[in-house]
């Protein structure tokens, strides 16, 4: 029997030699090396050679954070979950919730909500995604002006309720059109824009709120390029705070068509998600864009269930780790993102690029690009621009016009599939 040792280890470049060999003439690099639309170029095989920084495992918990949606039913199960979401209108219903129980808060009406409740009767209370340069850039409008909002952001820095208070929203871009690169480096610049607004105790404060695509391996290098860029800026501010990363499934690749494919999208976006060592994750309900209901919300975070009980996702620490590939393509990322950040910074900072229209520039034309593929069917969707079901016929969600002038162009939104959806 032969041993490991009686074989050949070939190196990187006879291993080439050998393909070159088998695709007859065929070029190499226009066969079997693709460009992303970052600009990154990928590889067939990968090898430590192409890992040119030291390989630490990302020492944060092995079980991530299940997130549910908080629901009217006073038989929701949420034994199985770490939070809920809630929202404005569900605070009353705060207080009989179980003490394990954290609550995720999405305040549409910061300062009434702010300036009406008692934290202290609403222990449950740890994150409150107050995010008013998200809120900013997506609705291209202040809720009341630049200093109060941020008058407001300091104030709430100060309430030692929260653990973290201040919410980075970088879910925005990538369901605006952003590629992976550019979403890392405007992440990063919106959080140094709180730092630098608010000061240093910001910093501690601050999670992000990210969005992860289908893209699987792509997504997982994504979410820890942005932990070690975080760590990066850090250690540049001199702060040992932590880099605390929630996750949220895409909406721009779901569709109202065959819409239980969905659900495959969003388990393998999970996946994505634990992969990439996020510290809470929320799956959004297959129906999302149309009517969710108790059903779907309970499918959605049970989605995470299967991964954390039947495919033992909790009980490895940083399986990714090490892995060439995924190794190659964080430090790429990292390392793009780290010179467009730069250069962001160098022409303001995000508040100014966005003024000056500088931001939404940058995303329309990466989003046009994803656009254009997908109408192109480069870029495929079961069940929607490819295995369509001829009986599938929707009705789109009516979209509510409400027109008012803006401070700048919003950031806005759009799913790949809603022109295929209105022309039916």
């Amino acid at each position: 029997m032969e041993k490991m040792e009686d074989f050949k280890q070939l190196n990187p470049q006879e291993w080439k030699l050998k393909v070159q060999a088998e695709l007859a003439g065929l070029d190499y690099n226009e066969i079997l090396v693709w460009d992303t639309a970052e600009g990154i170029q990928i590889k067939p095989v990968y090898t430590q050679e192409d890992v040119k920084q030291p390989v630490f495992p990302i020492e944060t918990t092995k079980d991530w954070k299940i997130i549910g949606q908080f629901l009217p039913d006073s038989h929701q199960d949420t034994s199985y979950l770490y939070g809920l979401k809630m929202k404005d209108n569900q605070a009353d219903k705060a207080g009989n919730l179980p003490e394990y129980l954290d609550l995720f808060w999405e305040s549409e009406s910061p300062f009434e909500f702010l300036s009406e409740k008692n934290f202290a009767s609403l222990k449950n209370l740890q994150y409150l995604g107050l995010g008013v340069l998200g809120h900013f850039a997506q609705t291209g409008n202040w809720y009341k002006s630049q200093e109060e909002d941020l008058a407001l952001a300091e104030k709430v820095l100060e309430e030692k309720s929260f653990e973290k208070s201040i919410e980075v929203d970088a879910s925005l871009f990538q369901n605006a059109g952003a590629n992976h690169v550019l979403q890392l480096a405007l992440t990063i610049a919106q959080a140094v824009e709180y730092v630098e607004k608010l000061g240093e105790k910001a910093a501690s404060k601050l999670y992000f709120k990210v969005a992860v695509g289908g893209n699987y391996f792509f997504e997982i290098a994504k979410l820890r390029a942005l932990r070690h860029l975080w760590e990066l800026i850090l250690s540049e501010y001199k702060s040992d705070a932590e880099v605390f990363i929630y996750a949220e499934s895409s909406l721009r690749n779901k569709s109202l068509l065959d819409v239980h494919n969905n659900l495959i999208r969003s388990g393998l976006e999970t996946a994505s998600a634990v992969q990439g060592k996020a510290d809470v994750v929320y799956v959004f309900p297959y129906d999302e864009m149309g009517s969710p209901n108790e059903f779907s919300e309970e499918l959605a975070s049970k989605q995470q269930l299967l991964l954390q009980k039947e495919s033992y996702f909790d009980k490895v620490m940083d399986p990714v780790a090490g892995a060439y590939f995924i190794e190659n393509l964080t430090e790429l990322m990292s390392r793009n993102a780290l010179d467009l950040f730069k250069k962001i910074e160098e022409e303001g900072g995000f508040l100014k690029g966005l003024f000056e229209g500088r931001i939404q520039k940058m995303i329309q034309k990466s989003a046009e690009k994803e656009q254009m593929a997908f109408d192109e069917n480069e870029l495929i969707l079961i069940g929607v621009n490819k295995f369509r079901n001829p009986n599938d016929q929707p009705k789109p969600v009516e979209k509510k016009e409400n027109p008012v002038r803006t401070l700048i162009q919003p950031i806005m939104k759009k799913r790949l599939a809603e022109k295929i959806e209105t022309h039916l």
